[in-house]
């Protein structure tokens, strides 16, 4: 882990990954300030998961390891609400939770990501097909899933989190792969839900 620094927090019913986009639409007065605050600065915030509680009007119950999301476009609307578009940078891990007037805060530090993987190239592309297969199959039952030709990178450090944010599955399953401290492990738990999802597809498929 790096050294710690204090970042506004934004708890969320989802799971954000390094990499991936995330559109945000920003109508709650403690969050409007906090955009106001840091739209003409560095432009971040901390994104972790609710494990129970609601979005809106606090007192819910957070994970301790997100991802530092950063403004690429925005847009105000005459009422004060924000349309974002934000991207995953880097994980996160809360030390300390602040005070949450005017609203979350905490201080992080950020995780050290391996800079080269050693994971089988050959193996990755095979965890890349599966993925795809799996999309058409419950793309076919009539999902809301992500198409079959969305890109994923040829680089399973990369591309382990993109997938992570493609497959459909629960936010808990996310989390354990966003907390997950290695792309070998990472891939193994991929395999894993996707052998999943995989058998539960086709046994809609086939009743």
């Amino acid at each position: 882990m790096s050294s710690e620094r204090t970042i506004p927090m934004f708890p969320l019913n989802l799971v954000l990954f390094p990499r991936q986009i995330l559109p945000l639409h920003i109508f709650e007065e403690r969050y409007k300030l906090m955009i106001e605050e840091i739209i003409n600065e560095d432009r971040e915030f901390g994104v972790v998961l609710i494990e129970r509680g609601n979005e809106v009007g606090g007192g819910d119950i957070r994970k301790n390891v997100g991802t530092l999301a950063k403004i690429i476009d925005f847009e105000k609307s005459n009422d004060g609400r924000w349309l974002l578009i934000t991207e995953g940078t880097k994980r996160i891990e809360t030390s300390k939770w602040l005070d949450d007037s005017p609203y979350p805060k905490a201080e992080v530090t950020f995780f050290d990501e391996e800079e080269i993987s050693s994971y089988d190239l050959e193996d990755w592309q095979k965890i890349v097909g599966h993925m795809r297969r799996v999309l058409a199959i419950l793309a076919e039952l009539g999902d809301d899933v992500a198409p079959i030709s969305t890109v994923v990178s040829d680089d399973p450090l990369f591309g382990s989190f993109e997938m992570s944010s493609i497959i459909p599955i629960s936010p808990l399953d996310s989390q354990k792969l966003l907390e997950i401290d290695s792309t070998t492990k990472r891939c193994a738990l991929l395999k894993t839900f996707l052998e999943t999802l995989e058998e539960t597809a086709n046994y809609r498929l086939f009743q």
